[in-house]
């Protein structure tokens, strides 16, 4: 049986609870609420994991304990233990360059900019093709200000329009989970 991981970029504790920076973990907690899955603590991968069955295939979700910056030490050790093939790995993070409300899917490529997936790469021995979710959280127009930007919970419409990014992510979910990629992109690029 092949397994497919999807793991939710963000910082831990409930100070960064639904913060800018954590909209990967917000989308991974909603994958957990549609699925009917419970995250587990496992020290041995450093995230909270859930695993669940979709049709022929087992997802397990993950949500790293560690911060954006070390998630790579999360990430790697869970691909190497749970046997994923990196074209089944789905990370999930938010995206300075789209504006709230903007979802996009990406096979590939380089970090961005982005700490959390600088480090993934990195863990994984400079590998990156492996597929992103990145949702949009807007940038402050500032660069200085981008670290206490992303740690901050954003105007109620941001949030209002992250939720809805987030939707249209999970209504092609399983088209990107069963490898139906440029379906997926399709559909989710197509949203307005």
């Amino acid at each position: 049986m092949e397994t497919f991981l999807v793991v939710g970029l963000g910082n831990p504790g409930s100070r960064y609870a639904n913060t800018r920076h954590n909209a990967g973990t917000d989308f991974v907690h909603m994958l957990c609420e549609k699925y009917d899955v419970e995250l587990k603590e496992k020290k041995k991968y450093k995230a909270f994991i859930g695993k669940f069955l979709l049709k022929d295939l087992e997802v397990i979700l993950s949500i790293p304990s560690l911060f954006m910056n070390q998630s790579g030490k999360s990430v790697a050790p869970t691909v190497k233990g749970e046997n994923i093939k990196l074209k089944n790995l789905l990370v999930v993070h938010d995206d300075l360059d789209l504006p709230p409300g903007v979802s996009k899917l990406k096979f590939s490529g380089g970090d961005g900019g982005h700490n959390g997936l600088k480090d993934i790469m990195q863990s994984l021995s400079g590998k990156k093709d492996f597929k992103r979710l990145r949702i949009g959280i807007g940038h402050p127009g500032d660069t200085k200000k981008v670290n206490s930007f992303v740690v901050k919970k954003g105007s109620s419409s941001e949030r209002k329009n992250k939720l809805i990014a987030m939707h249209n992510a999970l209504e092609v979910f399983e088209l990107v989970v069963f490898d139906d990629w440029e379906k997926a992109l399709t559909q989710l690029h197509s949203k307005k």
